[in-house]
């Protein structure tokens, strides 16, 4: 009986192995950007950060302003509230396109829909970075 579970067991691991390695380098990027609006959208700020690519997640967090008065929380503290509050505006989200632009970075085209029915264009620039897809930036498309 337990040579019948671990032959399943391993079974079932290479198919995880096999499935995920089959994907494009624009899936996996995709995939990426769903997760970060899902998180975004669930509230999981935190989450969210931790899809960020570093340098862009400190730029983002530099670039919020509070007097150290109000808060005691780290830089990407902050920015993780911030982006669980940007979730409770977000009616529909469309995945667009994605793309390579080399070998390392993938843009993800993505509409994003409000409650008040205003649609917007985002460009997600992402990196690879070491064996997972970080986002770089965050940009409108006009």
């Amino acid at each position: 009986m337990k040579k019948v579970a671990i032959g399943i067991g391993l079974v079932l691991l290479a198919f995880f192995v096999i499935k995920s390695c089959g994907k494009s380098p624009e899936e996996q990027a995709e995939n990426t950007v769903k997760d970060f609006i899902s998180a975004i959208k669930d509230k999981e700020g935190e989450d969210a950060v931790k899809l960020l690519y570093p340098p862009f997640r400190d730029a983002l967090a530099q670039n919020v302003k509070l007097p150290v008065e109000i808060t005691e929380l780290k830089p990407s503290e902050l920015l993780a509230c911030i982006l669980s509050s940007m979730g409770n505006n977000i009616e529909k989200v469309k995945y667009l396109d994605a793309k390579n632009i080399d070998d390392k970075h993938v843009e993800v085209l993505v509409k994003v829909i409000d409650k008040n029915g205003i649609e917007k264009l985002f460009s997600f620039i992402l990196i690879k970075d070491e064996k997972k897809w970080k986002i770089a930036s965050i940009s409108p498309v006009k």
